[in-house]
């Protein structure tokens, strides 16, 4: 898994204006919105089941990190 992976949004559909997102690790809220228009897309990711397999793979990261390990 790469921790430094850059998330590109496309145009807002509607306008063509820049999308911000904004995610709340704790509740798994994620939302973007356009800076332009305003339009406005959110989303609940509990129980989805992406979510199960990124925390076995951020656990086994964890893990498997070793003191001698250059990373």
């Amino acid at each position: 898994m790469n921790d430094n992976k850059e998330i590109k949004l496309l145009p807002c559909p509607f306008c063509g204006g820049e999308g911000a997102m904004r995610v709340n690790a704790q509740t798994l809220n994620c939302s973007v919105n356009c800076v332009e228009c305003g339009v406005f897309m959110k989303r609940n990711f509990k129980g989805h089941k992406r979510v199960g397999e990124v925390l076995k793979e951020l656990m086994a990261q964890d893990w498997n990190r070793r003191v001698y390990d250059q990373n």
